[in-house]
C-alpha cells in the first residue's frame, strides 16, 4: 500500500513525468510535458516522484506564473500586515511580512491563507538573523524572516534565499554585523553536504567550503560533491552542486574503482516487464551522455515500442483502455520512424527538446546543431541535479540502504555474452530496491599492462534493474559501447546556450499547466498500485555497505546495536519483568506482555537516537493502531487512525507528553488544518478510559524521581532513548492474539514529516508475571522498516531457528511514499526527477 503524509519519507517532491497528481482519483497529469520525453526518466526513485503543479510550485519558488524570477527591491517599504504560519516541513513557524502600497486587505488575506497561517496588521516581531525580499509586483513584495539554526548560518540563509526562493538577502540581527562569509564549523550549516564531508575550512568559504579547499570568484571547488537533501541525496547531487569528484572527502566511496566514470557514453536500452510475467511490454532505445563533474547530463532517445504503464503521466495519443480501466495510464508507443527526443540536465535546470523533421538528413544521437531544433521546454528543478556516480555504493540520504551482493556470471547485451559483473542492491524509501551490475573483469585486469588505455581499466556499469515503485513496470536498463568523454565534448550539452544565441527560447513548462495547487504528494490507493517484482524481502535483505573504497573503512557491525545492555543483562531484565522485546528497526524496540490481572497491554515503546532539534526540542514520535495487517496511514475505505502521539512543546512544558489523538487521512496531503486538528483533538493519554500507568521517560531533557523509576525497569534505557510505558486495557479482556500498530519518528517537534517510519506486529504474546519465572524472552513479531533490517531478533537465546524465521516474515504491505524536503523558508519544489 502506497501511501504519504505524516508517516512519508523526509524528501522533496519532484517529477517522474512533469505531472501533478493533484487529483489522485484520476492521476490527471498538470503539467503538459508530452510523453515521448518519458522513456529519458529512468533513474532511481523516477516512477515516484510527481510533481504537484504549477501554480503551488511556482508560488512556493518564489516564481510569478510565468516562471519567471522575481526580483526584489532594497528599498525599505512601508509594512501593511504579515503573516504567521506553521512550516510542516520545517517543524517550525515562519513569519513573511507583505511590504509596499500595492498589498490590499484581501490580497493579504488570500496570501495568507494559501499558507493556512495568522493574518495581523502589524509587522513580524521575531528576531530576524535577515530578511529574504521577494517582489511580487511594483509596490508589492513579500519579506521572509530568516533565522539562525542548526540548519543554516548566515551564508545558509543567504544561499537559500537566493537559491530557493529567488529573493535578495538582507542581512539583520547577528548577520548584519558577522563578516559575508563566516567560517565553517566542521559540519554542513545546511542540508546540501555529504554526511561526513566537512563544510569549513576557509574563512572565505562559508558554508559550503569543502574540506581542504579554497574558494575564490574563480574557484567552483567549494560547491562540489554536495548532495540533494532528504532522500533525493540517496542518488542525486544537489541542484546547485557544481559537480562530483571521484575524490569527495570522507564519503564512503572515496576513489572507488566501482564508482561510475564521471565523464563518459554510453548506448543504452531499456525493457519493462509487467508483474508476474517475463514477456517484455514495452522497449525504448537511445544514448546518455554524462559529465557528472559539471553535474551535466544529456539524455537522447531514439526509439518507444509497447505499453509504457505508468500512474501520472503526460498527455498520451494512444490510450490502452485496458490499463485506463484499471486506474492507471497505459500509453502504446510507436517511435520507430528514426525520430529523437532529448533531454539535458544541467545543475538545477532540465531541458527537454524537439527536432525537426528533416527524412533525407535526420538526427542521430549526438546532434549539436543547434539550427535543427523546433521547440525547447524546461523547469527549475531547484535542488535536484544530477545522478552522483557513487549513488549505488553506499547509504548515504534519508530512507536508504545497500547491500554489497558480490561477483556473479550474467548473459549480458543480447543474452549471448558472459560477463562477470560485480552487484550491489540499493533500497529507496518505498522498500523497493535497484540492483546494479559494474563490470567485473575490465579487459587489463590480468595482464596489468602500464601503457594500456584508460578505458581497458574501468569497470562500466553494465546493467542496471530498476523496480516500477508501484508507478509503473519493473525495467531492466543494459549499457554498450562506453566512451570515455573529454572537455572537448562539451558542446553536446551546451544546445541550449547555441539555440538561445540564434533566437531560440526554451519556455517553462509550469506557464503551460493548470494544476489546482494541492499541497503534498500523490497518493495511491491499493487497487491502483502497479505491483513491482523487487520488493525487499526482509529474508533476503541484509545492510552491507562495501565500496572498495581505497581510503574509507567499513565500520565494524555490532550484533546489537542499538541497545546498550549484553544478552545477559537482557535475559536477567526479561525475566524480572516478564515483557516480551521485539527489536522493530535501529530505532524502535517493544517490549510488551499482557496483564491478566487488569486485562492490560502493559507497553514499553523505546524511541532510540532521539536528539533535540534545532529549536531545542525533541522531535514528535508516534505509535499507531492498525486495523488490519495492511501496512497504511490509514484505513484504505476511508475513516481515522487512532495513534499515541508524544510532543515536545512549549505547550507541554519542560517534559514531552503522551496524548492520545486521531490520524486523518488529510494529514497525508500535509492539510494544515488536518494538522492542527490533529494536535488540538489531543487528550492526556493518562487521562483516557483504558489508558493507566503513563509514562513518558527523556534522559536527554531531565531526570526526576518518576523517570528514574521507570528506567530502572527498562531494558532498552539509554541517555538517546525516549521511553513511553503504559497499560492499555484490551477489548474483551481477553489477550489478543495479534497487535498490527505502526510507528513514526518526526523530523521536528512540530507536527510534520518524518525522519524514519514503518509497520509491526506483536504476535504470540506472553502473560506477566510477577518475576523469576521464564515467561521472558524475545517476542514473536514483524516488522517492516525503511532503513535496516527489521527482523525479530533472538535476544536471550531463548528461541529456535524456526521461531526466529517466522518472526521475520514481512508484513503485507509497506507504507510507501513519496516525500518533502524539510526547509525552514520553502515547502515542497514541483519539478522533475532527475533520470539516469
Amino acid at each position: 500500500m502506497k501511501k504519504t503524509g505524516l508517516f512519508a519519507s523526509t524528501a522533496l517532491l519532484v517529477a517522474s513525468d512533469i505531472v501533478a497528481a493533484s487529483e489522485p482519483s484520476n492521476n490527471a497529469a498538470a503539467l503538459p510535458l508530452h510523453s515521448k520525453f518519458r522513456s529519458h526518466l529512468k533513474c532511481p526513485y523516477a516512477d515516484k516522484w510527481l510533481a504537484k503543479g504549477p501554480k503551488q510550485a511556482s508560488f512556493e519558488l518564489g516564481l510569478d506564473e510565468q516562471g519567471r524570477k522575481l526580483q526584489a527591491s532594497t528599498t525599505p517599504m512601508t509594512v501593511q500586515g504579515s503573516c504567521s504560519y506553521a512550516n510542516a516541513f520545517s517543524g517550525g513557524m515562519t513569519c513573511m511580512q507583505f511590504q509596499g502600497t500595492a498589498w490590499t486587505d484581501d490580497d493579504m488575506t488570500a496570501r495568507c491563507a494559501q499558507e493556512s497561517g495568522t493574518f495581523r496588521s502589524e509587522g513580524c516581531v521575531d528576531e530576524a538573523a535577515g530578511w529574504c525580499d521577494k517582489m511580487i509586483a511594483d509596490e508589492k513584495h513579500e519579506s521572509t524572516v530568516m533565522v539562525l539554526s542548526a540548519m543554516a548560518d548566515c551564508n545558509g540563509s543567504k544561499m537559500a534565499c537566493e537559491t530557493f526562493m529567488s529573493g535578495t538577502f538582507m542581512a539583520a540581527g547577528e548577520c548584519l554585523t558577522a563578516s559575508t562569509s563566516t567560517p565553517g564549523t566542521g559540519e554542513s550549516s545546511l542540508f546540501g553536504a555529504p554526511s561526513g564531508v566537512t563544510t569549513g575550512g576557509n574563512a572565505d568559504a562559508g558554508s559550503w567550503q569543502s574540506a581542504g579547499t579554497t574558494s575564490t570568484d574563480n574557484d567552483s571547488s567549494a560547491m562540489k560533491c554536495l548532495l540533494a537533501p532528504g532522500a533525493i541525496g540517496a542518488a542525486h547531487q544537489a541542484g546547485f552542486s557544481k559537480g562530483y569528484s571521484s575524490s569527495c572527502p570522507n564519503t564512503p566511496a572515496q576513489q572507488s574503482p566501482y564508482m561510475w566514470p564521471l565523464k563518459w557514453s554510453a548506448d543504452t536500452e531499456n525493457q519493462a516487464m509487467a508483474y508476474g510475467s517475463d514477456d517484455v511490454v514495452f522497449t525504448s532505445r537511445g544514448k546518455t551522455f554524462y559529465m557528472l563533474d559539471r553535474n551535466w547530463k544529456r539524455s537522447d532517445t531514439s526509439f518507444q515500442e509497447g505499453l509504457l504503464r505508468t500512474i501520472g503521466q503526460g498527455p498520451c495519443a494512444d490510450v490502452d483502455e485496458e490499463t485506463a480501466e484499471e486506474g492507471f495510464l497505459g500509453c502504446r508507443k510507436n517511435q520507430t520512424d528514426g525520430s529523437m527526443s532529448t533531454m539535458i540536465h544541467r545543475e538545477g535546470l532540465m531541458y527537454f527538446i524537439s527536432w525537426k523533421e528533416d527524412g533525407d538528413n535526420p538526427v542521430q544521437p549526438g546532434e549539436v546543431d543547434a539550427t535543427k531544433i523546433e521547440e525547447c521546454t524546461m523547469i527549475n528543478l531547484a535542488v535536484i541535479g544530477n545522478i552522483r556516480p557513487d549513488w549505488f555504493l553506499d547509504k548515504r540520504g534519508d530512507d536508504t540502504d545497500v547491500q554489497y551482493l558480490g561477483d556473479q556470471h550474467v548473459y549480458y547485451a543480447d543474452g549471448a555474452v558472459p560477463k562477470l559483473v560485480k552487484q550491489w542492491r540499493k533500497k529507496d524509501f518505498a522498500s523497493q530496491y535497484f540492483v546494479m551490475s559494474m563490470m567485473g573483469n575490465p579487459p587489463n585486469k590480468l595482464e596489468n599492462a602500464t601503457d594500456a588505455p584508460v578505458e581497458d581499466n574501468i569497470h562500466w556499469p553494465m546493467i542496471l534493474n530498476i523496480p516500477g515503485e508501484g508507478f509503473g513496470d519493473d525495467s531492466l536498463q543494459v549499457y554498450r559501447n562506453h566512451k570515455l568523454l573529454t572537455d572537448e565534448d562539451e558542446e553536446l550539452f551546451k544546445l541550449i546556450e547555441n539555440y538561445q544565441a540564434i533566437g531560440g527560447e526554451c519556455v517553462d513548462i509550469r506557464a503551460m499547466g493548470e494544476g489546482d495547487g494541492n499541497v503534498g504528494p500523490p497518493v495511491l490507493d491499493e487497487e491502483e498500485k502497479i505491483r513491482s517484482n523487487l520488493e525487499v524481502d526482509p529474508l533476503s535483505w541484509a545492510s552491507n555497505e562495501i565500496t572498495f573504497s581505497p581510503i574509507w573503512e567499513v565500520p565494524v557491525k555490532e550484533t546489537v546495536a542499538t541497545l546498550d545492555f549484553d544478552e545477559s543483562t537482557m535475559a536477567a531484565s526479561a525475566s524480572s519483568n516478564s515483557k516480551s522485546v521485539l527489536q522493530v528497526s535501529d530505532r524502535i524496540t517493544v517490549e510488551s506482555c499482557y496483564d491478566e490481572s487488569t486485562s492490560s497491554m502493559d507497553m514499553s515503546i523505546h524511541f532510540h537516537d532521539i536528539e533535540p532539534t534545532f529549536d531545542g526540542k525533541l522531535p514528535w514520535m508516534a505509535i499507531g493502531y492498525r486495523p488490519t495487517e495492511l501496512c497504511a496511514m490509514t484505513p484504505p475505505d476511508g475513516g481515522v487512525t487512532p495513534i499515541v502521539l508524544v510532543t515536545h512543546s512549549e505547550e507541554d512544558g519542560s517534559m514531552p507528553e503522551a496524548h492520545k489523538t486521531m490520524l486523518l487521512p488529510e494529514a497525508k496531503a500535509y492539510s494544515q488544518d488536518a494538522f492542527s486538528s490533529i494536535m488540538t483533538s489531543r487528550k492526556p493519554l493518562g487521562d483516557v478510559e483504558d489508558y493507566m500507568d503513563v509514562v513518558v521517560e527523556a534522559p536527554m531533557v531531565v531526570s526526576n524521581t518518576a523517570i528514574q523509576v521507570a528506567r530502572s525497569s527498562s531494558t532498552s534505557s539509554s541517555e538517546d532513548t525516549v521511553s513511553l510505558h503504559f497499560k492499555q486495557v484490551v477489548e474483551g479482556n481477553t489477550k489478543p492474539e495479534v497487535l498490527n500498530l505502526m510507528y513514526a519518528i518526526g523530523m521536528t517537534s512540530q507536527l510534520g514529516s518524518h525522519t524514519t517510519r514503518g509497520c509491526f506486529q506483536l504476535q504470540d504474546i506472553t502473560p506477566c508475571s510477577d518475576g523469576g519465572g521464564d515467561a521472558g524472552g524475545s517476542q514473536e513479531g514483524s516488522s517492516t522498516e525503511d532503513n535496516v533490517d527489521t527482523i525479530a531478533i533472538d535476544l536471550g537465546g531463548l528461541r529456535g531457528k524456526d521461531e526466529a524465521t517466522a518472526a521475520a516474515k514481512s508484513s503485507a504491505n509497506m507504507i510507501l511514499s513519496a516525500g518533502v524536503m524539510m526547509f525552514a523558508t520553502i515547502s515542497t519544489v514541483a519539478a522533475f526527477m532527475v533520470g539516469l
